[in-house]
């Protein structure tokens, strides 16, 4: 697994073995990058269910300021931190389950200009109650963008004070694109 743009393009990162890990496919992380554009630059990025950390530092890699990652496997945490030194890079890693975790994370930075969820397949409830939270704990900057990745068949609530911008399918991945309204 490789970066692929920005200072840090083809660095290859750590992987693992089996497990509940599942990075982003090169070709769904071209497209969510090619799609968000200089949104990217001095965003300050909060990259949830964060898994091997390939899209936090892909993000950080294309310029953006400052990266809180959010996992609740202890395996993702070990590999995002052996991610990051591979890089040579500093993000806030934060263990724990969402959406509860949210309750504890304060951005040092100020809200989050750019969001990333890429739960498990399946998880809508989860979805909408971390959106919910991220909207109640005051955690998304005005005109934010959240990027959000789940099978094709997902279907989720968006809360009111957020607009569906795009969604891009590929094979058995949807990218589902929100903007705050704030």
């Amino acid at each position: 697994m490789n970066i692929i743009g920005g200072k840090l393009k083809g660095k290859k990162l750590a992987s693992w073995k089996k497990g509940s890990i599942r990075p982003a496919m090169a070709l769904v992380r071209k497209s969510v990058f090619d799609t968000i554009g200089n949104f990217v630059f001095d965003a300050n990025v909060l990259d949830l269910c964060a898994g091997s950390g390939v899209i936090g530092i892909e993000a950080l890699s294309r310029g953006a300021s400052s990266l809180t990652f959010v996992d609740s496997d202890k395996n993702a945490i070990k590999i995002i931190y052996k991610n990051l030194a591979i890089c040579k890079l500093k993000a806030n890693v934060v263990y724990g389950r969402l959406p509860k975790i949210l309750n504890k994370i304060d951005s040092k930075n100020g809200q989050y200009n750019l969001i990333f969820l890429d739960p498990p397949y399946g998880s809508e409830r989860l979805i909408e109650n971390v959106l919910e939270v991220l909207i109640l704990n005051n955690l998304i900057a005005k005109d934010a963008l959240i990027s959000i990745e789940t099978d094709t068949k997902a279907n989720f609530l968006i809360p009111s004070k957020l607009k569906l911008c795009k969604e891009k399918k590929f094979g058995n991945t949807k990218i589902t694109y929100l903007k705050s309204n704030v």
